[in-house]
């Protein structure tokens, strides 16, 4: 699934619906998950033109990458399934 969100608002929300929606897909209820084992099993890496992969137990499950655009940043998302196309 691919998102794109301007600005900040809603893109925290969005980011952790996408999280829990793969970490479902991968068989875990976040609800049900103990906050240190989510801090343990979970890394985001955030790169130097800030964007971001979040990763569950070495699989890349979401990536967030911000594009430039004359209104301010457009925040695009890819989740597993998704391969972004490079311009």
């Amino acid at each position: 699934m691919t998102a794109s969100f301007s600005g900040n608002n809603g893109v925290a929300a969005r980011v952790e619906e996408l999280l829990r929606e793969q970490l479902l897909e991968l068989g875990e209820d976040p609800d049900t998950l103990a906050p240190h084992l989510i801090m343990q099993s979970m890394q985001c890496e955030v790169y130097p033109d800030q964007s971001m992969v979040y990763i569950w137990r070495d699989i890349p499950i979401l990536r967030v990458v911000p594009e430039k655009t004359a209104d301010g940043v457009l925040w695009r998302m890819f989740t597993r399934e998704d391969e972004p196309v490079e311009e």
